[in-house]
């Protein structure tokens, strides 16, 4: 079941994890100290908001990447690359007056020290330009990935981490600040898409043409990925609105400290996640061939490893995570260790959701945890400003929980054996009747 190319993927995806483990253990700490807990936050704040940006593809990078790993036609390509590429070209002109709201109102939208604010709009701007840039260069990273090039996409990411944590390292040591921090971001953005838009080319034989734009094929593609962006918006919600939410209601600075406790949980998801993400490709070629069962074997494989793995990581952080954390940037930026224990709570409660979601989405079987998801997001973002009120971090940290455990907690797995029982069970009926 599983192939030598997948190994190589794991094991190249696993260096670039290590690599994006290693550094911010290294760089944390030294960043905090020379930006100090404020302009840290607004390093954390602007780093989430190009997350939520990356919500302009709508779902349509999913839907590209779903449906280019099932065929090596050259003219199939070409019409999903190009019609999802000039479609994006148009939303990013439409994120560009989102942004312009925001720089306009960023004094009033969030918490931020009037000392900082110049600093804090140049900032704003330059990670705007390289959200920009990655966005539309993350197309060729997505072909790459489509047809088992993965690894190369893995390899440029892990060089591109390494130059970029040098250069904000020599930065930060010549007393440079935040702004200089943002260029660095903003040219191995350019560096990174140039690179993996002409490997992509090497490998892949692709034309980019206006030609091929099929408005049709994107008609046929709004369905499925309507269905794709409910699901990364909201799980994009529960997992960083509470980075925005502090820095609306409580402060920048509260954000540093909120932000570094849940860095470890998050290197720990990282790790965990790469298991399974690198396997849509496989998954989506399984479900073209109809091998149901096969799929099903392999959800529970990985719904298991994740799990053991899960317990015993975060098992690990449960009792040495506070001492790893008074280590690692000191007492100062250490927050409340039952904090902690909330976010190691849900970080073993979606290891194995986000299993059944990866299997759903190769699937193309989403739709219905499109909706609960949207439950799990909007609930998530009403507890966490409710309890914020009265308990602080603690509240914004239980609100995200306590709506995981009642939505998506439950019903991403559910979900996922009641749809793949259902197809096993159809294509047995079928066989009887042929």
């Amino acid at each position: 079941m599983f192939s030598k190319k997948y190994f190589y993927h794991l094991r190249t995806s696993f260096i670039q994890v290590a690599v994006q483990v290693f550094i911010p253990l290294l760089l944390t700490p030294y960043m905090i100290g020379k930006l100090e807990e404020e302009m840290y936050g607004l390093w954390v704040l602007f780093i989430t908001i190009l997350g939520y940006f990356g919500l302009t593809g709508f779902g349509f990078g999913t839907t590209f990447l779903k449906e280019t790993s099932k065929h090596n036609d050259v003219l199939y390509i070409n019409r999903y690359l190009n019609s999802t590429l000039f479609l994006y070209l148009g939303l990013s002109f439409a994120a560009i007056l989102v942004f312009l709201y925001l720089f306009i109102n960023i004094d009033t939208v969030f918490l931020i020290p009037y000392g900082l604010m110049s600093e804090a709009k140049l900032s704003f701007v330059l990670f705007f330009l390289s959200f920009f840039i990655s966005f539309i260069s993350s197309l060729f990273g997505t072909l790459l990935f489509a047809k088992d090039r993965l690894y190369i996409q893995n390899y440029i990411s892990i060089f591109s981490s390494i130059v970029s944590a040098f250069l904000m390292f020599i930065a930060l040591y010549g007393g440079y600040k935040l702004i200089s921090l943002a260029w660095i971001h903003l040219c191995m953005a350019i560096f990174s898409g140039t690179l993996v838009y002409f490997i992509a080319k090497k490998y892949v034989d692709f034309t980019l043409s206006f030609k091929y734009f099929d408005p049709s094929l994107l008609k046929e593609m709004v369905k499925p990925s309507l269905h794709y962006f409910i699901i990364t918006a909201s799980a994009l919600i529960v997992l960083s609105s509470d980075n925005i939410i502090i820095s609306s209601f409580i402060g920048i600075g509260s954000v540093a400290f909120y932000a570094i406790g849940y860095k470890l949980v998050n290197i720990s998801q990282k790790i965990l996640f790469k298991i399974v993400d690198i396997m849509i490709p496989d998954i989506a070629r399984l479900d073209q061939e109809r091998n149901y069962s096969a799929i099903l074997r392999l959800h529970n494989k990985m719904l298991f490893l994740s799990m053991f793995l899960g317990f015993g990581g975060y098992g690990i952080l449960f009792f040495y995570g506070i001492d790893f954390l008074n280590w690692w940037v000191g007492e100062k930026y250490v927050l409340d260790e039952n904090i902690f224990r909330i976010f190691i709570a849900f970080g073993i409660l979606h290891a194995g959701v986000h299993v059944s979601a990866i299997f759903l989405v190769a699937m193309g079987l989403h739709r219905g945890t499109s909706y609960m998801t949207i439950a799990d997001a909007i609930l998530n973002v009403v507890l966490s400003i409710i309890l914020l009120r009265y308990y602080g971090l603690w509240g914004v940290a239980m609100g995200t929980l306590l709506a995981h455990i009642l939505t998506s907690g439950w019903f991403t797995t559910w979900w996922f054996y009641k749809q793949i029982f259902k197809k096993i069970n159809n294509k047995f009926s079928s066989a009887n009747l042929t």
